[in-house]
């Protein structure tokens, strides 16, 4: 790649960064930003998965992609005045950034996408019943006790998903199979143009880097040979700007999906 071609990505990335201030409300003081118009699909969701509200869980999820993002943008922009910026680019460390941009608003994606009820119920239901297994690990990890044990927690939430219209076999299976972040992110890749091989491509690349595999350092970094036995190589690794405005641009349109779900469900119906 040129220079010219680098300099070209780089002011769109800097752009693209700069339009993303628009999100920044939704991580500022609450000022009625997620709020859920009573008569809206979020409310119904809301009232028959209370304690769990679905909105609760994708605003959160809206939140932490939003912070990711902020973090991105002002690593990004490390100094900045009214007519200069210096642009930072690290190699590894901000893929673990835009990877957090784009699993989190794919999971809000992913969670408000369907138009069936029970269908965004059964998702919400089944990520906190990955919670609940995640938090009794970490308790006997801790030595720490809880109130409930983890099968009632999760009877709790299978009688939930059954008050909802689901079968009670259906709801212990749907708790059981719980998704992951390879599923996520491809079932939220088919509600926007890029689908679902391109999500998957984005987040295992950006996790790739993030875990420093040397297989996502070879395919989507840069580098360039500076010394050579013949048989192994010792090369310069540098961040590669036309990737990384790419996988920045696409998890931008997932939080830009994810707000627009949102609104849409939370908005009363006329």
């Amino acid at each position: 790649m040129t220079d010219e071609k680098d300099d070209q990505y780089l002011r769109q990335l800097l752009t693209l960064l700069e339009g993303t201030r628009q999100f920044d409300t939704y991580t500022s003081e609450n000022t009625g930003q997620w709020q859920v118009q009573p008569r809206s699909s979020l409310a119904g969701d809301d009232a028959k998965s209370h304690p769990h509200q679905v909105s609760h869980s994708a605003s959160h999820a809206l939140t932490v992609a939003v912070n990711h993002l902020q973090c991105l943008r002002s690593s990004v922009l490390t100094e900045r005045s009214a007519k200069h910026a210096s642009p930072v680019i690290r190699t590894y460390a901000q893929a673990s950034l835009v990877r957090g941009v784009f699993e989190n608003s794919a999971r809000a994606v992913w969670l408000l996408g369907p138009a069936n009820r029970l269908e965004r119920l059964t998702r919400s239901l089944s990520l906190q019943a990955n919670e609940v297994g995640h938090g009794y690990r970490l308790r006997e990890l801790a030595k720490s006790q809880s109130v409930k044990t983890k099968k009632e927690h999760l009877g709790d939430l299978e009688d939930l998903l059954v008050e909802a219209g689901a079968l009670r076999d259906d709801a212990r299976k749907a708790l059981k199979d719980r998704p992951s972040y390879k599923r996520i992110v491809r079932e939220a890749g088919l509600e926007l143009p890029m689908g679902a091989d391109v999500a998957e491509l984005v987040w295992s690349a950006c996790s790739s880097l993030a875990h420093g595999d040397s297989i996502g350092t070879l395919m989507f970094l840069d580098r360039k040979i500076v010394e050579s036995d013949g048989t192994v190589g010792l090369a310069e690794i540098t961040g590669n700007i036309s990737l990384f405005f790419h996988v920045t641009y696409l998890a931008v349109r997932m939080v830009d999906r994810g707000m627009g779900l949102y609104e849409q469900r939370a908005t009363a119906y006329v």
